[in-house]
């Protein structure tokens, strides 16, 4: 659906949300976020979560967090319950019914392939769990019971939950936590069911196959896009292995298919050392954000993102259990590289939005004099095209001006004007012509 294409999403984890880490608390930052020109939001899970303080049941990761909170986000105990951390469901359909009242898409996030150990339906269902032949349990590297897609009772009772969710709650679609880990032909009934319902309702797939979104799903993820973003910005790797992955995956995928274009997600800012944001400053996250706007695909901003937050986040970590982590201030909206954020945001949001040419245009990518530091490309459609040329490094870079001699400067952080013949880029400086 043209929502989802023509837009930005903008993930929240309520945990790192706010200091208050609540669904209304949520709510009441809509407005703020409409302001900027942000049409969809994907919450990160908010249904009831298994309690249980088992070491045994804790994933690597949750251990590794030495925060002690027994809750993990991914390990789900009630499907169609919200977990009191968050709030109630009348919080809830409020939090949706205000983001409808805006103009705003909600997306739901699913967690399919596993379950908690001690979630009552698997106790009065346990046939709807993979067993191994003695009748126990079969667990995910996560360390979680594995749901068995073979049961035609464990479909009915998940394609139930997304129609509720549809119907009832009013949700416009559904991130689906490593949706390759379930059978496609599951997520093809799942969109058929949903979209009979609410016809633009949308699935993505935090995952990669092709097939999957030549079958069921309206966009995926890519991770090695992030992780190659990552690690050129902050001098691991040389600016031109972008282009060379972003071709290699273009040919895998299906034609026209959209990917999440993101840095930060509830994932890396977990499990990277040290926030981007604090590595690379406000100009480099910023040329990062301006880049996952204009490439093809879908982008998305973390919370915080929007106001420059450097906080130490972590998804195991909450008001109850903070341990060493830090939660988004969501008063901090007034210093100079917030400020200068927004108005970024908002120029790109209204660039997504109106813009044919980002939605549909073709992505080609430039040769500049340094290809060790600078990435460019442009978007063309009907012999309209907007050019990107980056310094990616902390670095001073000299290149020829012949890719934006002529053009019309639309978005920048640099301070060179570039009317000779070079053009000097000062670390993680930016120039957009049209």
């Amino acid at each position: 659906p043209e929502w989802l294409s023509k837009n930005a999403i903008y993930q929240i984890n309520p945990r790192t949300f706010s200091k208050e880490g609540t669904i209304s608390a949520i709510t009441a930052e809509l407005p703020f976020l409409k302001s900027l020109g942000f049409n969809i939001v994907y919450l990160c899970p908010i249904f009831e979560m298994d309690a249980s303080d088992e070491l045994e049941n804790f994933s690597k990761r949750q251990l590794a967090s030495e925060t002690g909170n027994p809750k993990n986000m991914y390990r789900m105990n009630d499907y169609f319950s919200i977990d009191e951390e968050y709030g109630s469901m009348d919080d809830l359909r409020n939090m949706v019914n205000t983001a409808h009242s805006l103009d705003m898409k909600v997306i739901f996030d699913l967690v399919y392939a596993h379950i908690g150990p001690n979630a009552p339906i698997i106790k009065e269902h346990p046939e709807f769990v993979l067993q191994k032949p003695d009748g126990s349990f079969v667990y995910t590297a996560w360390n979680f019971p594995a749901l068995d897609f073979k049961c035609d009772g464990l479909r009915e009772y998940l394609y139930c939950n997304m129609v509720y969710f549809v119907s009832v709650v009013g949700v416009d679609g559904f991130r689906c936590d490593v949706g390759d880990a379930v059978p496609v032909d599951f997520w093809k009934e799942a969109r058929r069911r949903i979209r009979t319902i609410k016809s633009d309702a949308v699935l993505i797939n935090e995952g990669f196959k092709p097939e999957y979104l030549e079958i069921a799903f309206d966009a995926n993820y890519s991770f090695g896009w992030h992780d190659r973003l990552r690690k050129i910005y902050c001098g691991e790797e040389n600016a031109y292995i972008l282009p060379e992955y972003y071709t290699k995956r273009k040919f895998e995928m299906p034609e026209g298919a959209k990917r999440l274009r993101d840095i930060d997600t509830h994932d890396t800012v977990t499990d990277w050392e040290g926030r981007t944001e604090s590595i690379v400053g406000a100009k480099g996250m910023e040329q990062i954000i301006v880049m996952n706007y204009l490439i093809d695909g879908i982008p998305m901003i973390y919370c915080g993102n929007e106001i420059c937050c450097t906080a130490y986040h972590n998804m195991f970590a909450n008001r109850f259990y903070p341990g060493k982590y830090e939660v988004t201030d969501r008063d901090d909206k007034y210093s100079e590289n917030s400020l200068r954020r927004q108005t970024v945001l908002k120029t790109l949001n209204a660039m997504k939005n109106e813009s044919d040419l980002l939605c549909y245009g073709d992505t080609e990518w430039l040769d500049t004099d340094a290809p060790e530091y600078v990435l460019a490309f442009k978007r063309v459609l009907d012999g309209k095209e907007i050019v990107f040329v980056g310094n990616t490094k902390n670095v001073d870079v000299e290149i020829s001006t012949e890719l934006v001699n002529g053009k019309k400067c639309i978005l920048s952080n640099a301070e060179s004007k570039f009317d000779g013949d070079k053009l000097v880029l000062k670390p993680y400086e930016y120039v957009v012509v049209e």
